[in-house]
């Protein structure tokens, strides 16, 4: 049977989320939310989602979108970012994935793909749909990545 503090750590469980699309039509029967996790062993040629793969946070950039505005750099804490003629340069090797860099720039040329939500982060999220769950017969996909990879 299961016990008050099995229940709240059930709540309290974390993964790493790096979609939640609301509205979906595709992944099961009626409207849904379908929430994707990172994560995945397989490495299919035919991938539909390859920022999935790693399991955890990442960084994703575009250096075409970048404004040279050196936001991510004044604010990384590892001193892991400069802009040079060429634009934004990452250290990779310095980079900590705290993603701070994404958070504050402005033309989203830095994005995270990736990041840790709770269970009850997530059915917060879900829960805002559930009038179209009812009419429709739908609910909540878990997708990924592989979603068993994350399987607590």
């Amino acid at each position: 049977m299961e016990t008050g503090k099995e229940r709240e750590n059930l709540h309290n469980e974390r993964g790493v989320v790096f979609n939640i699309q609301r509205f979906s039509i595709h992944d099961g029967p009626g409207i849904r939310s379908t929430v994707f996790l990172k994560g995945c062993p397989l490495h299919c040629p035919w991938c539909q989602n390859p920022e999935s793969i790693r399991l955890l946070p990442e960084i994703i950039t575009r250096n075409i979108k970048c404004i040279k505005c050196a936001k991510c750099a004044g604010i990384c804490p590892q001193r892991a970012i400069s802009i040079g003629e060429e634009g934004r340069v990452i250290e990779w090797g310095k980079c900590n994935y705290c993603l701070k860099c994404a958070e504050i720039c402005p033309s989203k040329s830095i994005e995270a793909s990736g990041e840790y939500k709770s269970v009850d982060e997530v059915m917060e999220e879900v829960a805002k749909d559930s009038n179209f769950y009812r009419r429709s017969g739908g609910g909540m996909t878990v997708s990924g990545g592989e979603p068993l990879v994350q399987w607590r």
